[in-house]
């Protein structure tokens, strides 16, 4: 964590986002101060000052339950059922999916849309895939695997570019077969070299 949390600053935090996960709001004052052992308001405000000021939370002093997560606090301060995923720009050949020479930036998420640690997340660039809504700009998430049945949304690699199409098995050939009738399927023949599976997609996120 690069900004220094005292023991009663971490346990504040972690709180907080239970309250906030669990009952869909944040704790009051009084039941931060009765978690983290402060009796009085005033010392719970100075806890919550701190975090404030290293940019954990953001608050409205006026409301009882004025307390806002930052994406800081997502990201750094480890918080309850998300996971922290890196987004790939373009995948090199021969280097690890998750390589920093692959890295476009990292996002953190619920654990429900990233399943397991080893989730990665791209990116889409193009519109092969809106029929299946899945959008320029959206960023999908998926499981690395090297193998998928018929049907299954895939991240294949083909050469140095990756691209995100149906999978389909046809014979000794594979079709990677886009949702959007403007695009033609890429067939990729038995041994082509530069080929593989890079994942199976699992989840989306989507800003509007």
């Amino acid at each position: 964590m690069p900004e220094q949390l005292t023991e009663k600053q971490q346990r504040a935090l972690k709180f907080i986002q239970l309250e906030i996960r669990d009952k869909g709001r944040p704790p009051t004052l009084r039941e931060i101060g009765g978690e983290i052992g402060v009796s009085s308001t005033n010392g719970v405000r100075y806890v919550l000052d701190a975090l404030v000021r290293k940019g954990f939370l953001e608050r409205s002093p006026m409301l009882s339950r004025g307390i806002e997560l930052t994406e800081r606090s997502m990201i750094h301060a480890g918080a309850p059922g998300t996971r922290d995923i890196p987004i790939l720009g373009r995948i090199a050949a021969g280097i690890p999916i998750t390589a920093t020479e692959n890295l476009e930036g990292r996002v953190t998420v619920d654990r429900s849309i990233a399943p397991t640690d080893d989730t990665f997340a791209l990116r889409v660039r193009g519109e092969s895939m809106i029929e299946a809504g899945i959008h320029e700009g959206d960023v999908i998430f998926a499981r690395p695997q090297r193998t998928a049945d018929t049907g299954d949304i895939v991240v294949a690699m083909i050469g140095d570019e990756a691209t995100v199409k149906y999978y389909r098995l046809m014979g000794n050939r594979i079709l990677l077969e886009p949702a959007n009738s403007r695009f033609k399927p890429i067939v990729v023949e038995s041994g082509t070299p530069g080929f593989q599976i890079l994942g199976k997609v699992v989840g989306l996120m989507r800003k509007f």
